[in-house]
């Protein structure tokens, strides 16, 4: 787990008297007494809200190593803590959606990424996992639409074409599916005679994606792993 160092905060004692109207024992007008104020809540909000990441940083690391062990449902109950704690930790979002793929859970895993494609709506793998999920609730071209999306945006690895060429299959679309199963083997060729990417995030991930259909009937749910 990563280590987070301690917020070094820097406060700026404020003197006033009774009536609240001098300043630093001084009789400065109630204008900058405000002024001063405001700064001091901004610096307390501010301080709040650096805890508050530290701490969902923390919990999703938790949930991180727990999903690592393969209890993805405990890993899941860390990432929600984590956007209880910030919910504009977008990291959480992305883990919790993750476990709710592995445990099966379509809904619950298409309603974090809905959230994440609010938050960056460019960001091409997403709209490749929602597709997939989309795919598994029968939702074929809600799925070809995010795989369209996701490839549009674009894609260094062969998954979003394997996605696509599965769902035009099952559409009937067999002239896209088979362009897109000879893109998928074309990228995936091209990636086997790149250097070994080891325990990168990007080979992780790539792991954990669909495989690439490699004939022309589609794989089942069973068939496959992502």
């Amino acid at each position: 787990m990563n280590g987070f160092s301690s917020a070094v905060l820097i406060g700026i004692v404020l003197c006033t008297s009774g009536n609240d109207r001098s300043f630093a024992a001084g009789n400065g007008n109630p204008s900058e007494n405000v002024a001063s104020k405001a700064t001091s809540d901004e610096t307390a909000m501010q301080a709040a809200a650096y805890k508050a990441r530290l701490a969902a940083r923390a919990a999703a690391d938790a949930g991180f190593l727990l999903g690592r062990r393969g209890d993805f449902r405990a890993a899941r109950k860390k990432f929600s803590q984590a956007i209880e704690l910030d919910p504009k930790f977008s990291p959480a979002y992305r883990l919790r959606a993750d476990a709710c793929l592995k445990m099966s859970d379509w809904v619950g895993a298409i309603a974090d990424l809905d959230t994440l494609i609010k938050l960056d709506p460019n960001y091409a793998e997403i709209f490749n996992e929602r597709g997939f999920a989309r795919r598994q609730l029968g939702d074929l071209r809600g799925a070809r639409d995010d795989f369209d999306r996701c490839i549009t945006l674009g894609t260094d690895g062969p998954l979003a074409y394997g996605n696509r060429a599965e769902v035009e299959l099952m559409l009937g679309d067999d002239s896209a599916a088979a362009a897109d199963i000879a893109q998928a083997q074309s990228v995936a060729a091209t990636m086997s005679d790149s250097p070994a990417a080891g325990g990168t995030p990007s080979a992780r991930k790539n792991q954990t994606q669909r495989k690439t259909p490699r004939t022309g009937t589609t794989n089942n749910a069973k068939g496959t792993t992502r």
